[in-house]
């Protein structure tokens, strides 16, 4: 009898309602032994006791998201912004399962107010730099990871996207430097390496690039994108009888890969074979019709060759592919002048200055449509613009002789 009844005690005390702290004591507990479907469990029966509390909605959303359920993790976060959208890390939160799921335009939006909220906050920063490069948005990315990296100096990653938003906006000594510290903390990353050397390649130390990617071929000898940039290398170092064997053994060993054709193409153009130049980067924009390098390259094969059509082809791909091309606005420009085509000689040229507002040729090319259009004030203003960019460029020139401007 003694026995039934503590049995029946027992039974009646686990009957009772748990209070918040207990069941806040509970889920801390699951939390330590790692047990993430019962600290949910808990942290659901205490938004049910608590509506109102924001931190019991992050949690669940956190553990939802940590077990691979962003989705249903989303719609706690947005809830706990909107019980208190003052809560810095609910938005944090929130962000990041966007950005899991893809949705940029919302979790940029959501780490930016993460990072309102708590500017000191260098992984906010970090993470809504991330997302800026992950939507390609480049420029805005540079000056958040360029604010983290100040705070959190030791994180490679944040190093190679800062490496990488760098690259892609031509910045290219920032992203030399990125990429070197990203390396320094983290040397096995064969990604980083091969993007520091490419970068290297780029800025003129070919031969400092072909050591990096010749170190990653050491570990692994078939990765084609190594063999790419070891061959772009040779054609940096001006070596293109390497350049041509070490891309041909690319492209016969990886067919599919355009950048190998495209570079191959270079080569074989700069060794003054066009017929071969021209057949790699055929294939190449027909295997990747978005790289807009291998079109306008590929125009200046046709334009050698006399196929001004195709040349002009070849450049509106280039320029609808990348919109901000300035030397393939100017060479359909100069190629559809020749062509006879004045109209669309002068809207490529006007394009093309004002992309690069400091090409005296361009703006002169441009005045010299325009006059023979008929259109003087135009003209004048074009062949003012062009004059202007000339006397400046003597002025640096004598200025860097040590000369004096002659007098006015």
């Amino acid at each position: 009898m003694f026995r039934l009844a503590l049995a029946l005690l027992a039974f009646s005390l686990e009957a009772l309602p748990q209070s918040i702290p207990q069941l806040e004591a509970q889920a801390r507990q699951r939390l330590a032994a790692q047990d993430a479907n019962g600290a949910l469990a808990l942290y659901q029966k205490l938004a049910e006791l608590a509506p109102a509390s924001a931190s019991y909605q992050d949690q669940i959303g956190f553990l939802l998201a940590a077990t691979n359920r962003a989705s249903e993790a989303i719609p706690h976060f947005d809830r706990a912004t909107q019980l208190d959208p003052a809560q810095a890390p609910s938005w944090y939160h929130l962000g990041v399962a966007q950005c899991l799921l893809l949705q940029f335009g919302p979790c940029i939006n959501a780490l930016k107010k993460a990072v309102s909220l708590a500017p000191a906050n260098a992984e906010y920063r970090f993470h809504l730099g991330s997302a800026y490069v992950d939507a390609h948005q480049y420029s805005s990315a540079v000056p958040e990871l360029s604010k983290a990296s100040r705070d959190l100096p030791r994180n490679p990653a944040l190093w190679a996207q800062l490496g990488f938003a760098c690259q892609q906006q031509r910045q290219l000594k920032s992203a030399r430097d990125a990429y070197a510290r990203a390396l320094a903390l983290d040397p096995k990353n064969t990604a980083v390496r091969n993007s520091y050397g490419y970068v290297l390649t780029e800025l003129g130390d070919a031969a400092a690039g072909m050591r990096e990617f010749r170190r990653i071929l050491q570990q692994d000898p078939n990765d084609v994108h190594v063999q790419v940039n070891l061959g772009y290398a040779y054609i940096g170092m001006g070596d293109l009888k390497e350049a041509i064997k070490v891309l041909s053994a690319a492209v016969q060993a990886h067919p599919d890969i355009a950048s190998a054709h495209y570079n191959l193409g270079v080569a074989y153009k700069e060794s003054d074979d066009l017929v071969r130049g021209r057949a790699e980067l055929e294939r190449a924009v027909s295997l990747e019709p978005s790289l807009a390098a291998a079109h306008y390259t590929l125009a200046a094969i046709y334009e050698d060759q006399g196929n001004l059509d195709g040349a002009v082809q070849q450049l509106r791909a280039a320029v609808a592919q990348q919109p901000a091309y300035v030397d393939a606005w100017y060479q359909l420009g100069t190629i559809l002048k020749q062509q006879g085509d004045d109209n669309g000689a002068i809207e490529a040229l006007r394009r093309s200055t004002s992309l690069d507002d400091q090409d005296a040729g361009a703006f002169n090319t441009l005045g010299l449509l325009l006059r023979k259009r008929g259109d003087k004030q135009a003209a004048d203003v074009a062949f003012a613009k062009a004059a202007a960019i000339r006397a400046a460029e003597n002025q640096r020139k004598q200025k860097a002789l040590g000369q004096a401007p002659p007098s006015q």
